[in-house]
């Protein structure tokens, strides 16, 4: 029992020490994308148009911020800014509001 609760202590050290390591040593939001000046949405509007596709359990395109497209359904609300997509039986795709371009009924 004291064996694992040291190896369970040990492995969550580890993970924390890695998690802050990485966030304080690497920059993984390149600001290049500031530079660009992508046309968006209003976040507002996409909240309104996931939440009314999520409940009317609608169809539609969603554009990404890189220009991917996918067409599917909003099957679950993480919370109001995330949602998980559904593209095919084999394939879903977690997708937060604010790295979408575009959501349009199919």
């Amino acid at each position: 029992m004291q064996a694992k609760q040291a190896y369970n202590r040990f492995t969550t050290n580890l993970i924390n020490n890695t998690t802050n390591f990485i966030n304080n040593n690497f920059d993984f939001n390149i600001d290049s994308n500031k530079q660009l000046q992508i046309k968006q949405m209003p976040l507002m509007q996409l909240e309104l148009f996931a939440e009314q596709s999520f409940q009317k359990k609608s169809s539609v395109i969603i554009t990404m911020l890189n220009d991917e497209r996918f067409q599917g359904k909003f099957i679950s609300r993480v919370n109001q800014n995330k949602y998980v997509f559904k593209v095919s039986d084999a394939f879903f795709e977690i997708v937060t509001l604010d790295r979408i371009k575009s959501i349009n009924l199919v």
